[in-house]
């Protein structure tokens, strides 16, 4: 039997959707489209920068934000690679399903601002051979940096037509406000 420890650091860097936002986000998924409440992610945040090790001098934050989205400006999406089209093999109704902010949007200064925080602990180090990570680039995960915010869970018996569902979202949400900004050090062990 293998009892040997391998830990790996994961840095999250998150806006978080504020409560009284996800509650509404919720409570239109429910009643306009009978989604099980258990199918809703429960924290609700636009992903500002992940890395899958340890950044040199980057300590936990937990900050004030007030990052106001349109939500004019927000597209739905399977969450995988091509999710931005529809296609075949991406069932809504077996995925998750996010919203992508549009690279035009008022919002995306301030989104790329929190990520320009986070490029700076990139060091050659930390990099390797690695190109560093830039606004739409990223040196670790997904290469295609697109500030995303995941709201349905598979199994969601969502539409398969994500149009639909972007635009009753569009009309009912108007402005989504982000509150919190959040930096996470996460130590995993695996076995």
């Amino acid at each position: 039997m293998n009892t040997s420890k391998n830990h790996r650091t994961e840095v999250w860097a998150k806006l978080i959707l504020s409560t009284k936002d996800a509650e509404r986000i919720r409570e239109l998924f429910v009643t306009d489209f009978g989604v099980k409440p258990h199918r809703i992610v429960e924290k609700m945040h636009i992903t500002i920068y992940h890395a899958r090790r340890p950044l040199a001098r980057l300590m936990p934050i937990i900050e004030k934000a007030n990052v106001v989205l349109a939500a004019g400006d927000t597209r739905f999406m399977v969450m995988a690679p091509g999710g931005e089209n529809p296609r075949p093999e991406h069932d809504p109704t077996k995925s998750t399903i996010g919203i992508r902010i549009h690279r035009q949007s008022f919002t995306i200064m301030t989104i790329l601002s929190y990520r320009r925080r986070m490029l700076a602990f990139e060091t050659p180090y930390i990099l390797g051979n690695r190109n560093p990570s830039t606004e739409k680039k990223s040196a670790f995960g997904a290469r295609a940096y697109q500030p995303h915010m995941s709201v349905l869970r598979p199994g969601n018996r969502i539409s398969q037509d994500l149009k639909i569902i972007g635009q009753r979202f569009r009309e009912s949400m108007g402005e989504l406000t982000f509150d919190t900004f959040v930096v996470e050090i996460v130590e995993k062990t695996s076995y």
